[in-house]
């Protein structure tokens, strides 16, 4: 989790979005992986995972026979909630992390899982090792 938090800090005042993976199976998380938000013009407030770093962090995953677990972004100065925005893009069964950041620090993190694709959201422990 600290390297989340490492991250959406250092992408401040732009939402940050990153992969999550870890063994096949299970929602522990072993590896966290960055991503390159693709939406500029709204990175305040925004983000959607570039898809060539989606196939690059897939193949990796692959190679070392382990899955993606989900997927994280921050909130700049907004809660660790899910957006309608973020409910509405969600995959069912995938982890997603929101970190808050707040003046550049980030205080507050939160997991959730889709229930379905589009959500709704349902909140759920996530195990970082």
């Amino acid at each position: 989790m600290e390297a989340i938090r490492l991250h959406g800090a250092e992408g401040y005042p732009h939402e940050i979005c990153g992969i999550m993976v870890g063994p096949p199976g299970n929602r522990t998380v072993t590896e966290v992986k960055r991503a390159r938000n693709i939406i500029v013009e709204r990175a305040r407030d925004r983000y959607e995972i570039d898809p060539r770093d989606q196939i690059r962090i897939q193949r990796e995953a692959d190679a070392a026979g382990l899955d993606i677990i989900g997927y994280y972004h921050s909130h700049p100065d907004h809660p660790a909630q899910a957006s309608r925005f973020d409910t509405e893009r969600a995959w069912a069964g995938y982890v997603y992390v929101i970190v808050a950041v707040h003046d550049g620090k980030p205080v507050d993190a939160n997991a959730f899982v889709a229930e379905k694709d589009g959500g709704p959201f349902k909140p759920e422990p996530l195990e970082v090792s």
